[in-house]
């Protein structure tokens, strides 16, 4: 089954096909470094990113952590003085690539819709820095908004954990490290999005979505695994795949699960987990959806309908009524 397949929207369609050809154009036949794959990937996401909601006011911001120095990029887009809630936001790219930039437009569409800052994290990536660098990164960022959160005008007690594909991963598995430090008291809430939670690659939508030359193949996510754990990794820590940790005790969380990709299966798991752990969870499979089809906002009404649905959603849990 191809992303041709009738059942992908339209929209998510044309973005799939323009993303793929400009990659293949850009890559030729080498093989790329890792420092050229991300280069190349800047450049065929960028038309994705342009456009969207302006911000009142953007700032970045080094966070200092015992991980280290952590780039942030702050997304304010109501620009008031205040206090007020913030999404934490994990970008994807399977541990390996991406950044603040390709996903610059997503946070802008989170900040809008929810009234909320949007904090994106500048992680760093694998192969260079494997798991769990930018675990503690992440979970480092949310503790030093604990101290440094209100001189920058965010309420750390009313904070979300969000992010896509590796992205979602690392906001379930950070917040698993701060709950088990004492420290997640301020996350209210986790915004999950085609979340890259486990390393089964032998499930019907993996065998159905993920077949060689697909958007996002099972081969490729495995080569991410290797990416981030290392060759030859048991792959069985439960703070590198999520859906074998202990899940009770979390936060609500919002699933974006997209019905036509690879994931979908251990997305539909990993939130059947969470609910049995006793925890508030809300989940919304997308019929039409690929892998990163929120980036097709632009040109796909599904795209605008999850973002609107998702962020409403984080607005009711940053912005609870008052009792």
């Amino acid at each position: 089954m191809g992303e041709a397949d009738s059942r992908v929207e339209a929209g998510v369609a044309m973005f799939v096909t323009q993303v793929m050809s400009d990659f293949a154009s850009g890559a030729g036949a080498g093989r790329l470094s890792f420092p050229e794959q991300r280069a190349l990937s800047e450049r065929v996401r960028a038309p994705w990113r342009a456009g969207g909601p302006d911000m009142a006011r953007q700032r970045e911001h080094f966070a200092k952590t015992a991980a280290g120095r952590v780039r942030l990029r702050f997304l304010d887009p109501v620009g008031d003085p205040g206090l007020r809630p913030a999404l934490v936001y994990l970008h994807g790219g399977g541990f390996t690539t991406f950044s603040l930039d390709t996903h610059d437009r997503l946070m802008r569409e989170y900040a809008a819709r929810s009234g909320a800052i949007v904090i994106g994290v500048d992680y760093s990536l694998s192969p260079e820095a494997r798991f769990p660098q930018a675990l503690n990164e992440v979970a480092g960022v949310v503790a030093w908004l604990a101290e440094e959160g209100a001189r920058l005008g965010v309420d750390a007690d009313r904070l979300a954990l969000g992010g896509d594909s590796a992205g979602a991963n690392l906001a379930v598995s950070s917040c698993l490290k701060l709950k088990a430090q004492g420290q997640a008291g301020g996350v209210r809430g986790l915004l999950l999005n085609y979340g890259f939670f486990d390393a089964d690659l032998s499930t019907p939508s993996q065998r159905r979505y993920g077949e060689p030359g697909a958007f996002l193949s099972s081969e490729e996510l495995d080569g991410y695994l290797i990416n981030y754990l290392g060759e030859g990794d048991p792959r069985t820590d439960p703070l590198a795949l999520p859906i074998l940790a202990n899940l009770s005790d979390l936060p609500p969380s919002f699933h974006v699960i997209a019905e036509c990709d690879p994931l979908c299966d251990g997305d539909l798991l990993m939130a059947e987990r969470m609910a049995r752990a006793g925890n508030r969870v809300s989940q919304t499979v997308y019929g039409g959806a690929t892998h990163s089809f929120l980036e097709a906002v632009s040109v796909s009404p599904l795209a605008e309908r999850a973002l609107r649905e998702s962020a409403d959603w984080l607005g009711d849990v940053l912005f609870p009524p008052a009792a």
